[in-house]
């Protein structure tokens, strides 16, 4: 029983259609049976007062004078004659000095009515509505047993019934079919989407569509677009990382070749400082490409918290000092206004260690990098620089770019470590700047958070 109501309850629940039709017929029910109770009771009041008039109706205008209609009974009391069918309905009586003159039913021994007008009488456990019209020193009553006006309220109520039960059917029909056309839009949606291919990402088309249709439809199609979007930098990425992966890895084939073919130990050692050197530089450009990676698909790295600056600059420091000293530049945090922004820790590690490594490879040795936290105004500044040959400014905006390395190519990178910063920065709502280091020497870059 149980597992059927369940099995039952599954197939409802299955389908939007019949879900609405679940709802919708019990509520459609139990309006008309709520409109047929109002109807009944309203027709309960007009029909007791419709009834009221009509005994008043016959107690004013009933002929007793007619002596052919009256007959004796066998206790000697004269007895109305009236049509069979008509007997059960109304009771007529006629009273004369506290009396029964009259009387359709003498089974029926009603009290005498004590005064003209509506009265319920009780008689052998049953109330009668009756109604005393006066005339001269006669008293004219004319009463209607409560069953009868129930049997007649019960014919009534199922004249009022039957059209709700019949009808549900029929209801259930229309709203069946009206529900499927009301949710076409939505199987168009899903029967134009099984038509596309993987790599079809267009919009669904502007139709005119039903108002609680749209807000799918633009949901749907802002997801389309953003993994267009998506899709279209991943291609990008592929493209061009296979493109910068391509030259330093013909350069290790090369490399491996000419250590074996090397005739002299000096040779050999030559060949080899340059496959360690060329192995150096593709890990540096895969981790560079994995870090990219990371960062491409999603507006933001990590969930927000906050980051305190000066500690964080601390801990990327630590972590860079000794490649600065074995080229011997001095590494330092200059100045450490405290400051807390709302970020991803780890994207803003990203970017810092990025903004530090940058800095170590360009300056020569001997040289000085500064890592500072100021307070600007409204705004937090995270600076790093250093005296090396710094970028011209022709090309600050292309150094941005991905795999673009400048005009100074004698030092190994991947031209991916300021395009890393700029994206970690706008994820964070910050704008990264490049200006000219101390004295005009060098490079300063600048993030300012807000």
């Amino acid at each position: 029983m149980t597992l059927g109501l369940h099995r039952l309850r599954l197939w409802f629940m299955g389908s939007l259609r019949r879900r609405l039709l679940l709802w919708l017929l019990p509520a459609t029910l139990l309006a008309g049976i709520l409109a047929s109770i109002g109807t009944y009771w309203g027709a309960f009041i007009e029909l007791g007062d419709l009834l009221n008039d009509q005994m008043r109706y016959v107690a004013q205008h009933v002929d007793i004078s007619n002596a052919d209609r009256v007959s004796l009974t066998n206790d000697g009391k004269r007895q109305w004659q009236e049509d069979d069918e008509k007997a059960d309905e109304v009771l007529l009586e006629v009273w004369r000095g506290g009396k029964l003159d009259f009387t359709t039913d003498a089974a029926l021994a009603l009290p005498p009515p004590q005064r003209p007008g509506l009265s319920d009488v009780s008689f052998n456990g049953q109330t009668w509505h009756t109604f005393v019209d006066q005339r001269g020193d006669r008293l004219i009553r004319v009463g209607q047993a409560q069953n009868a006006r129930w049997e007649a309220l019960a014919g009534l109520s199922v004249h009022l019934f039957w059209p709700v039960l019949s009808l549900l059917p029929l209801l259930a029909l229309f709203l069946w079919y009206g529900i499927g056309y009301g949710l076409k839009p939505l199987y168009q949606i899903a029967a134009e989407l099984r038509r596309r291919d993987a790599e079809s990402l267009a919009p669904i088309g502007p139709g005119p569509l039903p108002n609680e249709v749209k807000p799918l439809v633009d949901g749907l199609n802002d997801l389309l677009r953003r993994l267009d979007r998506a899709f279209t930098m991943q291609k990008h990425f592929i493209a061009d990382a296979a493109h910068e992966l391509r030259t330093p890895m013909m350069a290790l084939s090369l490399q491996t070749q000419l250590a074996k073919a090397a005739s002299s130990e000096e040779e050999r050692e030559q060949a080899l400082s340059q496959l360690e050197s060329g192995v150096s530089r593709i890990t540096h450009l895969a981790q560079q490409l994995l870090t990219l990676a990371r960062l491409e698909p999603q507006e933001q790295a990590d969930v927000p918290q906050s980051v305190e600056l000066s500690a964080l600059c601390k801990s990327v420091i630590l972590d860079q000092i000794r490649l600065a000293e074995a080229k011997q530049i001095d590494l330092g945090l200059v100045t450490q206004d405290k400051a807390e922004i709302q970020g991803g820790p780890e994207a803003l590690r990203i970017l810092l260690n990025n903004l530090v490594d940058n800095a170590i490879r360009y300056t020569p040795a001997h040289g000085t990098i500064d890592v500072a936290v100021r307070r600007k105004g409204n705004e937090v500044v995270l600076e790093v620089s250093d005296n090396g040959p710094g970028i011209p400014k022709a090309e600050r905006a292309q150094v941005l770019e991905r795999f673009y390395r400048g005009s100074n190519q004698n030092v190994q990178g991947s031209g991916l470590g300021l395009s890393i910063v700029q994206r970690v920065a706008a994820q964070h709502g910050a704008r990264l700047v490049l200006s000219s280091g101390p004295d005009g020497k060098g490079l300063l870059a600048q993030v300012f958070f807000k």
